[in-house]
């Protein structure tokens, strides 16, 4: 049992009181204030999660506040007050909002209180959303498991389940607005797909609004072949676990439509709910179920099942009754997958937030040492409510936002510089993915779109970091003892491998397995001078790939052999030739002008060389192979070194390509 109130407070009465539109000041000291937005604040989300106080302070009570909406657009929305602190939802529509806090002082006697608060609500129309989506067996029956008091509540059909669904990705959007703007990153986060239509996020109110769509999906497999034992994920003895990612990826591919490939190589993100999920008591077994995310080609997508939605909240009203109800889930009738004591709050939990760790995954997001890409969503409930259900010693009487689950700040650092993400008035920044060139002494990261992120790894894990999310870093100097130096003192000898990850504006991403060794094996000499190989940005996925490399001397022309990726190039001397890879494909030239030289190549990559441009001092070249294909790198030497060469792998094509460099001209 909770301690006993410390005090009680009678409230004097009077009438009610307000504050001014556009004013902090509060005129009376029990009434509403804002924790986490000030007036005319700019947000740029359609619900905002929103932290105060009301009441008399350090005072053990429980009360109400209700927001009363601009212009009654919205059904009004009350919540807790639980010893003075308050969180709510509040629903904005575009432009101006002028809102109403009232506090109800309930047990503490007295009148309402009331302050105002104004916000303007911009949608970011011009960035990618995400999309929300549910995927249905070609034979579906549309139905989900709910437990048999649940069915008689609300249903457990296909509009229960957008419904559903439709709240969850407004909860999403306003945790991570949340969290951006608790680490000082603006009130950003992502928008959802949304169109004119009959609005669920009130149980009061049926308005047509502009409100989340949920995409329904068919797939051609069966409800059979969905939950075959064989492709649950949690099923330790199958032999396919993985195959429901790619049969949602393939429904989303014969939608089409809106998910139809792309122009530009633009990304689509989809989150889908499996609605054919099935809980087999029997089996112990959550059949049709995976919880994953990534990409492939330009989707990226997060699966989920919806073994755990009967315990979802359908609208704003059902948040907090969700995030606090009790009730010890019936296995007979429902899987629950958040392990003791089992409670329906635990479940939505899991739904919920293990469903947003695979939408992290699909944002590009890692898993991390704490946060929602570990497992941090077992206390998602507590972003939402004031009082947490009793069940355990550890349960707390107050959340507060210490207390609270959240993203990890490595995850909100991609998120600053996703495009997703972007507020007026920053560009979209193009895709090139930065370049590491060894040096003397250490080496240089060098990105021409901008470093915000690298992230220092050993053992298996991310130790340290160097962040730039308001400077990204054109340059960057990386020296072996200086990066040990912000490890702790456990990751810093040097017999551990450090692996960094550098990422650049654009979602490019340069990973550098050992970093130490890696360096240290770049560089070598000819005639005592120090000569530098450049880090291949692309992994070698060949296999018994052959190293080559070839030196300028007085270089005349370059052939290259491409066709839809690049086989190979032929480099013609004053004296001479060297072939770099394979002759196939067909051969284009390239003649240098006396007094050129080539001082870096633009080339994109990926499981091979997809293309290349040469880049000389007068000019560019045409770009060879598929210009389309893989990520772009532009591989120029830092300033005061020279390109002297060229050094990769190759198999029946170029795989790998780098550059080789110098202080000095070779031809000198």
């Amino acid at each position: 049992m909770y301690p006993a109130p410390s005090q009680t407070v009678a409230m004097t009465p009077s009438p009610p009181v307000h504050s001014r539109p556009g004013s902090n000041i509060q005129l009376n000291p029990y009434a509403p204030k804002f924790h986490n937005v000030s007036q005319n604040s700019n947000v740029y989300q359609r619900v905002v999660l929103i932290h105060g106080s009301a009441g008399p302070p350090n005072t053990q009570f429980d009360a109400t506040v209700t927001v009363h909406h601009h212009l009654s657009e919205f059904p009004p929305q009350s919540y807790p007050v639980s010893d003075g602190y308050f969180k709510a939802l509040v629903h904005l529509s575009p432009g101006q909002n002028d809102l109403k806090f009232i506090f109800y002082p309930g047990t503490l006697g007295g009148p309402a209180v009331t302050t105002d608060l104004r916000l303007t609500y911009t949608p970011l129309l011009q960035n990618a959303p995400l999309h929300l989506a549910i995927l249905l067996a070609k034979d579906s029956d549309c139905k989900f498991d709910s437990p048999t008091y649940k069915r008689n509540q609300e249903g457990n059909g296909l509009d229960t389940a957008v419904r559903k669904m439709r709240t969850m990705g407004y909860l999403w959007q306003a945790f991570t607005g949340e969290q951006m703007s608790r680490n000082g990153m603006g009130r950003r986060t992502f928008r959802l797909y949304e169109e004119w239509g009959p609005d669920t996020l009130s149980k009061h109110d049926s308005s047509c609004r502009t409100t989340a769509k949920v995409h329904i999906i068919r797939s051609k497999k069966t409800m059979a072949e969905i939950r075959d034992p064989d492709v649950s994920q949690q099923n330790h003895n199958g032999n396919r676990r993985g195959d429901l990612f790619g049969i949602a990826l393939d429904a989303i591919r014969d939608h089409g439509g809106i998910f139809a490939e792309a122009p530009n190589n633009e990304e689509t993100h989809v989150a889908v709910l499996i609605l054919d999920t099935q809980w087999d008591y029997k089996m112990q077994l959550i059949r049709g179920h995976a919880a994953l995310g990534g990409g492939s080609g330009n989707i990226k997508l997060g699966i989920f099942g919806s073994h755990a939605i009967f315990s979802w909240p359908t609208c704003l009203e059902e948040v907090v009754p969700c995030f606090t109800d009790a009730t010890k889930s019936d296995i007979r009738e429902v899987g629950n997958d958040a392990g003791d004591p089992g409670l329906n709050f635990q479940a939505a939990n899991v739904g919920i937030g293990a469903f947003l760790h695979e939408v992290g995954h699909l944002l590009g997001c890692p898993h991390q040492p704490s946060g929602i890409m570990l497992q941090g969503y077992t206390t998602f409930h507590r972003s939402f409510v004031t009082r947490e259900v009793r069940i355990n010693r550890e349960s707390l009487r107050i959340t507060l936002p210490r207390d609270e689950c959240g993203w990890h700040r490595l995850d909100l650092l991609r998120f600053r510089c996703h495009p997703m993400f972007r507020l007026p008035p920053e560009p979209i920044v193009p895709k090139i993915k930065p370049a590491l060139y060894p040096v003397e002494n250490g080496a240089i990261a060098i990105s021409n779109t901008g470093i915000y992120l690298i992230e220092i790894h050993c053992d298996g894990g991310c130790r340290a970091h160097l962040e730039y999310p308001e400077g990204p870093q054109k340059e960057v100097f990386l020296f072996d003892d200086e990066l040990r130096s912000l490890m702790p003192a456990t990751y810093r000898p040097v017999d551990k491998p450090m692996k960094l990850e550098i990422l650049g504006l654009g979602q490019q991403q340069l990973t550098v397995e050992d970093f130490s060794n890696t360096v240290k094996k770049a560089k070598f000499e000819i005639g005592h001078r120090p000569v530098f190989n450049s880090i291949i940005a692309n992994p070698d996925t060949s296999n018994g790939a052959q190293d080559i490399q070839v030196l300028f001397r007085k270089l005349k022309r370059v052939r290259i052999y491409h066709g839809d990726a690049v086989d190979g190039m032929e480099f013609f001397f004053d004296s001479g030739s060297a072939m770099f890879g394979n002759r196939g494909g067909s051969p284009s030239d390239f003649n240098l002008e006396p007094g050129e030289s080539i001082v870096g190549v633009h080339v994109r990559t990926g499981a091979w060389v997809d293309a290349i441009q040469i880049i000389t001092n007068l000019k560019r070249s045409a770009v060879y192979g598929n210009f389309r294909g893989g990520s772009p790198c532009d591989l120029i030497p830092p300033l005061g070194y020279y390109m002297i060469g060229i050094h990769g792998t190759v198999d029946r094509w170029l795989t790998r390509l780098g550059i080789v460099y110098s202080g000095d001209k070779l031809d000198a």
